[in-house]
């Protein structure tokens, strides 16, 4: 399998946040909040032929269960997540979403709003057979929606 080479070939665009109260009673998950982040790569050829080219995509953070006092307050969070946690972080290339580890997750507040986050993320382009699995590291901004989502 090909290396699809993220580090060399993209960067990330300034990312959103937002939060949200989510429930289901089939699954047992009572009222709960999450947060969920969304961050834009620069277009990138990803090398792979059977793809449009320049691939236009994004890491999407989701289901990621704070359990903060103030949910708005991310200054100094620092996440990490493993395949067998009920976050999902996964970035669509080769037609497939591809689950990610956050390996570390950090948020530095900039404004009221605004944070600066740090991450490094393992991913598993081999789950879908797209391409060898890799590293991306990154640092960027993120605006978070403070109104909470019902």
């Amino acid at each position: 399998m090909e290396k699809i080479n993220l580090q060399h070939k993209t960067k990330p665009k300034n990312g959103k946040g937002e939060i949200y109260w989510f429930e289901n009673e089939n699954i047992g998950l009572k009222r709960t909040l999450f947060h969920r982040f969304y961050i834009p790569l620069i277009p990138f050829d990803s090398g792979l032929e059977y793809e449009s080219q320049p691939l236009d995509t994004e890491i999407v953070f989701e289901w990621l269960k704070l359990d903060l006092t103030d949910p708005i307050k991310l200054d100094k969070l620092e996440l990490t997540s493993t395949a067998e946690d009920d976050t999902e972080v996964s970035i669509y290339v080769g037609s497939a979403h591809n689950p990610c580890d956050i390996k570390k997750m950090v948020f530095n507040k900039i404004d009221e709003n605004r944070f600066r986050v740090e991450c490094s993320l393992l991913i598993d382009f081999e789950f879908e057979g797209v391409a060898e699995n890799e590293e991306f590291n990154f640092s960027t901004e993120v605006e978070l929606d403070t109104e909470i989502k019902e």
